[in-house]
């Protein structure tokens, strides 16, 4: 394993531990950069509306609000890593992630203007109060309705069939007027258009803010969330062992934060003496105590471990004893 894949390793593992409640619920990197995007997109068609956005445990707008929710692992580099090894398809890419925040829009303006009461819209796309089922049947070959998120999911619900609507007249370039223009579908297509053009500098009738399950209310861990095992990112049985010793020598739950050292720093400090007993007392060579030593100080690192002042001789006693056994019993 290479040092960039140790370090990769490690904060997968460390996130798995971490409840999602204790996650940043703040939007911010390549995710906001998507969002701002799309919001240009909008705010190129005139349209001043905005909706909220909150991260949680997956795609979703409350119904009859204007909060759209966004998977959390979007957060990161790290948790859409780990996603994209849980996940059946994998993680979505940056235009995946923008057709999603297209459809959860339209569905966000369609109750913001309460648009789902108006008599026309009712007739090209149906009752929104018709029963909403995860499980429906599609023909791939509907030509009234269009197509922008997998498994024709305009088909679903008039709900959908709106927000899949919008999604495709607001995506840049998307041709709409030449891929719908002899389908039925052209006719909800400029419905948007003409809708979107009247409101566009109005104020919308909902303001209502609603989160469904926003990360600061599910406790689960990363791993629970997944039902996920370790060795399912990958991780070797002795790296396992390594992150465990060093939890052990360094534990944390310390009840202030004073006269606190970082554990890595104390291992690099004291790299030259574990590196002479692993050569002279355990026969391993100089390259291979470079990888364990390393590997130990990045752990300490990723996981933030401490020791107290005046602990250090006692703890970096704790680290040689550990390599005793890890090699006697190799």
């Amino acid at each position: 394993m290479t040092r960039v894949q140790l370090q990769q390793t490690l904060e997968r593992l460390k996130y798995l531990d971490v409840p999602i409640c204790e996650l940043s619920p703040k939007i911010n990197g390549t995710l906001l950069k998507l969002i701002r995007q799309v919001e240009a997109e909008v705010a190129k068609k005139g349209i001043k509306f905005r909706p909220e956005y909150y991260l949680g445990t997956g795609w979703g707008c409350v119904d009859k609000s204007i909060s759209i929710e966004i998977p959390f692992w979007f957060q990161n580099e790290t948790l859409m890593a780990i996603e994209d090894d849980m996940a059946y398809d994998g993680v979505e890419d940056e235009g995946e992630i923008k057709m999603g925040l297209r459809h959860e829009f339209g569905h966000a303006i369609n109750y913001a203007y309460r648009l789902y009461l108006d008599p026309e819209w009712k007739s090209l796309f149906g009752n929104i109060k018709r029963k909403y089922n995860d499980y429906y049947r599609f023909n791939p070959w509907s030509k009234r309705h269009v197509k922008h998120l997998p498994d024709y999911y305009a088909q679903k619900h008039p709900d959908e069939d709106w927000a899949e609507t919008f999604a495709v007249w607001l995506t840049p370039m998307s041709g709409w007027k030449n891929i719908y223009g002899k389908t039925p579908a052209i006719k909800k297509l400029m419905y948007v258009d003409r809708k979107m053009k009247a409101i566009a500098h109005v104020q919308p009738e909902n303001t209502r803010s609603k989160r469904d399950v926003p990360i600061e209310k599910v406790r689960m861990t990363v791993r629970e969330f997944y039902g996920a095992d370790y060795e399912d990112v990958g991780p070797s049985e002795q790296l396992l062992e390594d992150i465990d010793a060093m939890k052990r020598i360094f534990p944390n739950g310390f009840k202030t934060r004073r006269n606190l050292r970082d554990a890595w720093k104390l291992v690099h400090k004291f790299s030259p003496l574990l590196f002479a007993k692993m050569s002279d007392e355990l026969g391993i060579s100089r390259q291979t105590g470079d990888r364990v030593v390393h590997a130990l100080e990045k752990i300490c690192k990723t996981y933030d471990l401490k020791t107290r002042q005046g602990d250090e001789d006692e703890k970096i006693i704790g680290v040689s004893m550990y390599l005793s056994r890890k090699f006697s019993q190799d």
